[in-house]
């Protein structure tokens, strides 16, 4: 007895005899898997067997029976897949042989019958990497590719990405794959997958189908993915894309939508288009407030409005010519017309010891902060505590404000005052034109300033603030040069008015001009033509940093300043070209 238990039980015999030994475990496992098979997934698996061997009989017939029955089980399960269809897994075994089969097929419909199943199955059984599902519909009949459910479809968009990419490295014929692509597109579209047709079509580079499927019912949709999209996109397919999305906005008369667009592309055939494609005074008026408030300079001409007093009152709007009168009337009807001071919002008193010390200090400091503040908080309604109180208040008069404050600090001062009448023309010029014949080089800075904040944005035929700043530009003082010259940026600002340009570039090459000047000069020429890739513009700011040593330029203010304009004039590098890189480089 021993002697038989140590011979069964040795380790180097057992492995060697127990090695080859491993086949009836396995049909035990695949008996007890089909034990584990309910009796209806048992019945199935037979079925499916027994089709997979009559696809391969000899009898044409029968081979039709059996590939229509094929077909017919596994369009009913791959319809809305959650979890592999139970067809497919149990014909996983019979992949190869299939595939094996086809190849022995005579050219005849049965064989394409065969490579359209073949391509469904290749769904969850081609090895990665080879595309199997898209050869074979390439193969098989031109059936209803929706018919085999959404993951089919979805599975033969990314193999139809990776084919086109190989495809146009060799330069071979793409022709099948756009034919197959048109009508994937046109089922994501049926189907409320709009980001897969956009994604499928960007990735074969034909964008330009989309607005063959696009309909009343998913055409917003479809836009907003394209316009989501098109921010991570680069140049200049940023733009194409947006094109296309503007061009089914008017399709679709989505006016406002498509304006939007045209701003943004800065082109002003787009913002044309808009208008003629409307017929709605309403609209246009609304179209009118969107331009007005984005800065786009826009001439209205007999195409858009034919009557005079349409384009009259669409041209007061675009003009911004009435902005501060519903600036004020929008203000009186909610409330808060009432000026502000600093105090209001410096809420010093709910601080413990510091409203008491607060008030005993009168530095200039404190004083161009509060400033600032007053400014900003005031902006636009015409009056405020400090620069504009009444003459009977305890506080004297804008004149008492203006000189608590030292040198710069009246700069701002003066400036302020064009900010709390912002858009108020004829009141702003009318109280700032005192300050012009100070005897302070200052105070006139901050008033020419404050001319440029209180047209800014508006136009007028008379343009006010060209004929009171024109003169100072030529001062001697650099104060008052840097006054009338920011002032001019700021009132045109975006407008990329020729004459305003030519003028400012005449001090940006002035080589007896403060490099201070020359700065201030160079930003306002960045202002008037921001994201206008101006290359006139931009070559006359590159050549006046060029002409400048090195140690002129190791000032940072300076250094900033001179850079700064040609950021603000290529803004939009996707639409500059290679301005970009000369950004880069500088």
């Amino acid at each position: 007895m021993a002697p038989e238990t140590n011979k069964t039980s040795g380790s180097g015999g057992a492995t060697k005899n127990d090695a080859p030994v491993k086949a009836p475990p396995s049909k035990k496992k695949e008996e007890k898997k089909d034990d584990d098979l309910s009796e209806e997934d048992l019945a199935l698996k037979q079925q499916l067997e027994l089709y997979v061997e009559r696809v391969q009989d000899p009898e044409p017939g029968i081979q039709k029976l059996a590939l229509e029955s094929l077909r017919q089980e596994i369009r009913s399960s791959t319809s809305s897949m959650t979890s592999v269809p139970k067809p497919l897994k149990f014909l996983r075994p019979h992949y190869g042989t299939l595939k094996a089969h086809y190849e022995k097929m005579a050219e005849a419909d049965l064989k394409k019958f065969m490579a359209d199943i073949l391509s469904v199955l290749a769904l969850t059984m081609s090895a990665e990497g080879e595309r199997e599902s898209l050869k074979y519909r390439l193969l098989g009949s031109e059936g209803d590719i929706g018919s085999w459910g959404h993951e089919y479809v979805r599975n033969l968009a990314g193999e139809i990405a990776q084919e086109y990419t190989k495809r146009r490295s060799e330069e071979a014929s793409i022709d099948d794959l756009i034919e197959l692509v048109q009508q994937i597109v046109a089922f994501h579209m049926k189907h409320n997958a709009e980001p897969e047709a956009v994604d499928l079509l960007m990735e074969v580079e034909d964008l330009d189908i989309l607005s063959k499927y696009v309909d009343k019912t998913n055409f917003k949709r479809t836009c907003l993915y394209l316009t989501s999209a098109a921010k991570y996109l680069p140049g200049p397919d940023d733009l194409v894309v947006l094109k296309i999305a503007y061009e089914i906005y008017i399709k679709f008369m989505e006016y406002a939508s498509a304006l939007q667009i045209a701003l943004f592309l800065d082109d002003l055939q787009y913002i044309k288009q808009v208008y003629t494609s409307c017929d709605d005074v309403l609209q246009k008026k609304q179209f009118s407030y969107i331009i007005a408030r984005h800065g786009t300079a826009f001439q209205l001409d007999d195409d858009i409005a034919s009557d005079d007093i349409v384009r009259e009152v669409l041209e007061e709007i675009i003009n911004n010519t009435k902005l501060s009168e519903g600036y004020l009337t929008l203000a009186r009807d909610i409330e808060v017309m009432e000026p502000k001071s600093p105090e209001d919002i410096y809420k010093a008193h709910l601080l413990d010891g510091r409203a008491s010390a607060g008030a005993s200090v009168d530095s200039a400091r404190q004083n161009l902060a509060a400033t600032f503040v007053n400014a900003f908080v005031n902006a636009g309604f015409g009056q405020d505590k400090l620069m504009t109180p009444p003459t009977d208040s305890s506080s004297g008069g804008s004149g008492n404000w203006l000189f608590k404050n030292k040198e710069h600090g009246k700069t701002s001062a003066a400036a302020s005052l064009g900010m709390i009448l912002m858009w108020d023309v004829d009141s702003g010029l009318a109280q700032l034109d005192k300050y012009f014949h100070s005897n302070d080089n200052h105070v006139i800075s901050g008033a020419l300033l404050g001319v440029g904040i209180v047209n800014c944005g508006i136009r007028n035929d008379c343009d006010p603030a060209l004929a009171l700043l024109d003169d100072f530009v030529d001062k001697e003082d650099p104060s008052i040069r840097i006054g009338a010259i920011m002032g001019l940026g700021i009132a045109y600002a975006g407008t990329q008015n020729e004459q305003i340009c030519k003028k400012l570039s005449l001090v940006l090459n002035d080589a007896k001009a403060p490099l201070d000047v020359i700065a201030f000069a160079a930003i306002s020429l960045g202002l008037v033509c921001v994201g206008s890739c101006n290359e006139v513009v931009a070559q006359a700011i590159i050549l006046s940093l060029m002409e400048r040593s090195e140690s002129d330029l190791q000032d940072p203010p300076y250094s900033i300043f001179a850079t700064w304009p040609w950021s603000s004039i290529s803004w939009e590098a996707g639409k500059c070209g290679g301005h970009s890189r000369s950004v880069k480089d500088i």
